[in-house]
């Protein structure tokens, strides 16, 4: 009898039964929901693990260092508002619209910004996400201002809460599904390859500017995405979405996770949504004061994130069995 511990038991990017365990899990806890604070705080977590979780897949996977990301979320939930109001259509079916339109504004920053590394990457999507801000607040006969542009309902019942979580899980469950097909892919390969030793992969004739690019079209398309739902769901759509502040957050959901695997920015996500829910009634400044400990003591003592620990246990558990399981063969034999 052996025991036997996959390699980063909570981390791999190929398992598709883990990823078939996370949908299962996520549709039970839907199922169980009935309370509408926690649905309107389960549509509020799925939002973010979007956002963390293409962002992961852009910075985790790739190395992009992008400050850009909620921008893209920003702009994409402007589109949807704007075309659902004005043109009468749906917000479900201008969703996919808008993700190609920030998909396409992501292909060109990319391509402008990309060719950079390391420091002048984050310094140049920076500055975007900044100007991008001042923009939206200063241009009131386009988008409002600050108090920003009113969006339609998602769907046309007296209470969508519940219709919203059950769409948010079908887009998270979307979006984990292509991202195992591409990190399973000869894509997912030339990403790390890009991450890890950019030189090295250019040098074996990756075409290491164009993976990057491509990667951060994606991640915006999946951040637009992400804008038209919750822009929808709210009912309103304005700057304060895409400030810099949330992008620290998002930023923080995932390193505190474990940036670069796939259960980071669920666990990530699910912790820091549920200290905000519990701590939102005793002022925001007790909230960001817990985040910045959570993020100084895992830079400090766990870089891989919550995944780690909970990896470096696992080996721990399963190891101990496997020795003894080698034990009791060596005495069964010996008998």
């Amino acid at each position: 009898m052996e025991w036997r511990v996959p390699d980063r038991v909570l981390a791999g990017h190929g398992g598709a039964a883990g990823y078939a365990a996370l949908a299962v899990l996520c549709a039970i806890a839907a199922a169980t929901l009935r309370d509408p604070v926690l649905l309107d705080a389960t549509v509020s977590l799925l939002y973010f693990l979007l956002l963390s979780a293409s962002w992961n897949l852009m910075a985790g996977y790739a190395g992009q260092m992008s400050f850009a990301h909620l921008s893209f979320a920003v702009i994409g939930g402007y589109v949807t508002a704007f075309a659902a109001d004005r043109l009468s259509i749906s917000p479900l079916l201008v969703m996919p619209v808008a993700g190609l339109c920030t998909a396409l504004l992501g292909l060109l920053l990319g391509a402008l910004t990309l060719p950079f590394r390391d420091i002048f990457l984050a310094i140049a999507t920076f500055a975007f996400a900044g100007a991008f801000e001042a923009w939206a607040i200063a241009t009131t006969n386009v988008t409002g201002g600050v108090n920003g542009m009113s969006a339609p309902a998602l769907f046309a019942v007296e209470d969508q809460t519940l219709p919203c979580v059950w769409l948010g899980l079908a887009l998270v469950v979307l979006f984990y599904g292509l991202q195992w097909a591409i990190l399973s892919s000869r894509w997912g390969i030339f990403m790390r390859a890009v991450r890890d030793r950019e030189d090295v992969a250019r040098g074996l004739g990756v075409r290491t500017v164009l993976v990057k690019i491509l990667i951060c079209t994606y991640a915006a398309f999946w951040a637009g995405v992400a804008g038209g739902y919750y822009g929808s769901y709210v009912g309103l759509v304005t700057p304060a979405m895409g400030a810099l502040a949330n992008m620290g957050l998002v930023l923080a959901m995932v390193v505190v996770g474990g940036m670069g695997r796939v259960a980071g920015p669920l666990l990530g996500t699910v912790l820091f949504r549920v200290i905000d829910f519990y701590t939102r009634g005793y002022g925001g400044e007790y909230t960001v004061l817990i985040f910045a400990a959570l993020m100084l003591a895992m830079m400090l003592l766990a870089r891989d994130g919550l995944v780690g620990v909970l990896d470096r246990l696992a080996a721990r558990l399963f190891g101990k069995r496997q020795r003894w399981a080698a034990t009791a063969d060596v005495a069964a034999v010996r008998d």
